[in-house]
């Protein structure tokens, strides 16, 4: 039985595009103010200091235009159609790039030992210009528009296979090849760490002398990356990071085959338009597939326990200087012999302080390695 979409089947595949996005619009924004709350706070600023972070970062702010546009463009024909059109294809391409360099940028600094600060400025220039180069052309020749056959705003050209061309050469070749490149790095990366922390699992650190070495030798590229393979709060970041692609590989290599789907075949059956309304739903999720991974990215989470640890540590401090006001007090009220016992423990506990400083000297350079390679990552 051959299916007609009607204007009723029009506007439930509107309203249900539009639910699915406004979620996730919302949680992507409210994670970039969080997100700003916590740079803004010196304390834990330096949490935040990561290039995939910042790619992250992009990601949603892109994701959040794309949400905005994608619930805000009208299901009818008209400048707005157009225009909309073009604004959520401009924003997928940003947002689906940017994902792509975050898992890049992995598998260059571990793996192959670039520096990721220095390729950063690459990544915002190559999916800049990439975007421009795939959407403004299109934009120019009127090929985003009202699709009659989906009764969606999408490419509109009317003969299904220069339409089919247009979505193969600017979207969904360049949406596919990105997932499948995150998907590669990704990859890379997980056997990278497997494979070193089997050559590292037995051994042993050096003696202090021997880990001295000039300046320029390979033990100082060499170091943070073994400090890294073992430390599990860095290979948690890692992981974390490598898992990213697996979210675009689903819903990217889901969104694509769907559009072939509903343009080589039209909307032929019921199923066909049962297809079509989950393509649409794959689309709204994407704000908040990706608002989600960014509220639960390690990173955020430290520096969110760093700024409530602050807070106690604020409480604890000033509660311990009345108590040592108040115990002066009374020391200087009491006899000379009390006062000069006094002294003599202030004294003590200071060279245990300082003790304890020398001791644990080894551990805080090491731990300023691992915070400076992971900006990179």
């Amino acid at each position: 039985m051959a299916f007609n979409l009607t204007d009723a089947d029009i506007n439930l595949s509107n309203n249900l595009a539009f639910i699915s996005t406004i979620p996730g619009t919302c949680i992507s924004f409210l994670a970039l103010i969080a997100y700003t709350v916590i740079v803004c706070i010196k304390r834990t600023r330096a949490s935040l200091n990561r290039v995939s972070f910042r790619l992250m970062v992009y990601t949603l702010v892109f994701n959040v235009l794309f949400g905005i546009a994608y619930a805000a463009t009208p299901a009818s024909p008209g400048p707005l159609c157009n225009f909309g059109a073009f604004v959520v294809n401009f924003t997928l391409s940003f947002s689906t790039f940017f994902t792509t360099c975050i898992a890049l940028n992995l598998q260059l600094v571990l793996v192959h030992g670039v520096n990721g600060k220095r390729m950063e400025k690459y990544y915002v220039a190559a999916t800049t210009v990439l975007s421009i180069i795939l959407n403004i052309p299109t934009v120019a020749v009127h090929q985003f528009g009202f699709d009659v056959d989906t009764g969606t705003c999408w490419y509109s050209n009317p003969d299904p296979k220069t339409r089919l061309k247009w979505i193969i050469g600017t979207q969904s070749f360049w949406i596919a090849l990105a997932a499948t490149v995150e998907t590669v790095c990704s990859c890379v990366v997980l056997v990278w760490i497997y494979r070193f922390q089997r050559t590292t699992t037995n051994m042993r650190r050096p003696p202090i002398d021997e880990e001295k070495t000039e300046i320029g030798s390979t033990d100082e590229g060499f170091r943070p990356v073994m400090l890294v393979a073992q430390d599990k709060h860095f290979r948690r970041v890692v992981l974390r990071i490598a898992m990213y692609p697996i979210v675009s590989l689903i819903i990217n290599y889901t969104t694509v085959i769907l559009d072939l789907n509903s343009t080589i075949n039209n909307l032929n059956t019921q199923l066909d338009f049962n297809l079509l309304i989950l393509d649409l739903i794959f689309y709204g999720a994407r704000p908040l597939v990706y608002g989600i991974l960014a509220l639960t990215d390690p990173a955020f989470i430290k520096a969110v326990r760093e700024l409530r640890a602050s807070k106690v540590d604020t409480i604890v401090n000033n509660t311990s200087a009345e108590g040592t006001v108040t115990l002066i007090q009374q020391s200087t009220a009491g006899t000379r012999g009390d006062l000069t016992f006094t002294d003599k423990d202030t004294v003590h506990t200071v060279g245990e302080l300082r003790s304890d400083r020398l001791e644990s000297r080894n551990e805080s350079i090491e731990s300023e390695e691992l915070w400076k390679f992971e900006a990179q990552l």
